[in-house]
């Protein structure tokens, strides 16, 4: 047998071999960026509850910001109700670990991030020297929201242009 000419490329010469390792490397950075909206595998995140009144159009994977750094996104937004019965929204916030302990006095707004109505969650930190643990809630005293353009225009019913 003549193998004076050849030489042996070892497993790397197969052609289906780096096909596979091509298509395996591949499905594997879609997997990654495709989850990179609910964070980064193996990152640690600071995960609060926010309690608000009115989450109206704030939705999944919406920024959070804390004096216009963004520092987390609104991982899911609940219906629930007050002991009372009054219906609030429940937000699960993740944020990055640097945000943690926020100080219990913190406020949290929903904003307008645009005109055509995307909202964003801003925290103001409050000057506390105790924090919130990971998974605590703020409660609804220290949440609120702002008025949109579509509900001050509202407030013009015909009856009221008419007058």
């Amino acid at each position: 047998m003549n193998t004076r000419g050849r030489r042996d490329g070892g497993v790397w010469t197969n052609p289906v071999l780096i096909g596979a390792l091509t298509v395996l490397v591949t499905i594997a950075a879609v997997m990654i960026s495709y989850n990179a909206n609910q964070g980064l595998p193996f990152v640690p995140k600071y995960s609060l509850n926010v309690q608000i009144t009115d989450a109206s159009e704030v939705s999944h994977d919406a920024d959070v910001r804390i004096g216009g750094s963004l520092v987390g996104f609104v991982n899911s937004i609940t219906a629930a109700r007050l002991p009372s019965g009054r219906p609030i929204a429940l937000l699960n916030l993740r944020l990055q670990e640097s945000v943690k302990p926020l100080p219990i006095d913190s406020t949290v707004t929903v904003r307008l991030k645009g005109v055509i109505g995307l909202k964003y969650i801003e925290i103001t930190p409050g000057h506390s020297r105790r924090g919130f643990p990971n998974g605590a809630t703020i409660p609804l005293t220290q949440s609120s929201s702002t008025v949109d353009l579509d509900q001050v225009l509202s407030m013009f019913t015909p009856p009221t242009r008419k007058g």
